[in-house]
């Protein structure tokens, strides 16, 4: 059986080894998701020193489990999952698959795996210089939103996050949750700052007339990729689209930026999409019936 535990600030090194070579371009993949969310998700982690595995735990047992991160053969791995159930006593269950792990899973297990897309969970991966440059027809409306920002607001100026703005960035957030329903990233959000040079965070904060009314905190995927983590404004409906904006020409050294799912809310679906996605990345979950 696996030595699942939840994962320790001091895993992120081991973990990310791992992750890097899986060539992985999900919001699941990254450390900082997988350390902050540990205890609403009941995440746990194991490793057997040629691969690093991840489950999602509920009354106990896992709930399902992710692809292994592996510098081994495959089918070994995920046999090792499927073993692991068994001796739990639980239907082993993989998420998170991105279409070409799905058909790669599909193929080494035929019949005897049964994969179905879960399209709440794709994640929304732009191309950095599309939302930096916001060129062509198709941006036209969300150029017109800066327009209308940098008009009616002159003094405005964006600050990359650091220790003498996180109080800032946190009282967006505090400002967000008063109008919206308590998803507990408050929480989150506080343990993101008062840990984030040890996670690996980086992020903005955008200030009009001196008062923050947007913020957002990023994670490294790997050296081409980054993962918007969290993103709030408030007060001022333009100021998404002008940290959007700012993030993606500050942070210019990697090629692609991954603004992870929808959750299958329909304003926030309507949002994403509304900036033309490069890559809409397919998530599936596999049943094993062996």
């Amino acid at each position: 059986m696996l030595d699942f535990r939840t994962p320790a600030l001091s895993d992120r090194e081991r973990i990310e080894s791992f992750l890097r070579c899986c060539g992985q371009i999900d919001c699941d993949t990254s450390f900082s998701n997988t350390y902050l969310w540990r205890k609403d998700y009941d995440i746990r982690v194991a490793f057997d020193g040629d691969s690093f595995y991840k489950a999602y735990f509920r009354n106990g047992l896992p709930m399902a489990y992710t692809l292994p991160a592996t510098k081994v053969e495959l089918r070994k791995a995920v046999d090792t999952v499927i073993k692991d159930a068994g001796e739990r006593g639980v239907e082993p269950r993989m998420g998170f698959l991105s279409s070409a792990n799905a058909e790669l899973i599909s193929c080494i297990y035929g019949d005897k795996v049964s994969i179905k897309e879960v399209r709440d969970s794709f994640d929304y991966i732009y191309k950095r210089e599309n939302l930096a440059n916001l060129s062509g027809k198709k941006y036209h409306a969300k150029r017109n939103h800066i327009s209308k920002f940098i008009r009616n607001h002159t003094d405005y100026s964006v600050k990359e996050l650091c220790a003498d703005y996180f109080a800032d960035a946190f009282s967006v957030a505090e400002r967000w949750q008063e109008n919206n329903e308590d998803t507990g990233e408050l929480e989150i959000i506080k343990e993101a700052f008062d840990n984030f040079d040890a996670i690996g965070l980086f992020g903005m904060v955008l200030y009009v007339d001196s008062k923050p009314v947007a913020m957002c905190i990023a994670s490294e995927i790997n050296d081409c990729v980054c993962d918007v983590n969290i993103e709030k404004a408030v007060d001022i409906d333009e100021a998404f689209a002008v940290i959007n904006n700012e993030f993606a020409k500050h942070f210019d050294k990697y090629t692609l930026i991954n603004r992870e799912d929808d959750m299958g809310l329909e304003g926030l679906r309507k949002s994403k999409l509304s900036y033309h996605p490069d890559i809409l990345y397919s998530k599936s979950i596999a049943e094993f019936k062996l």
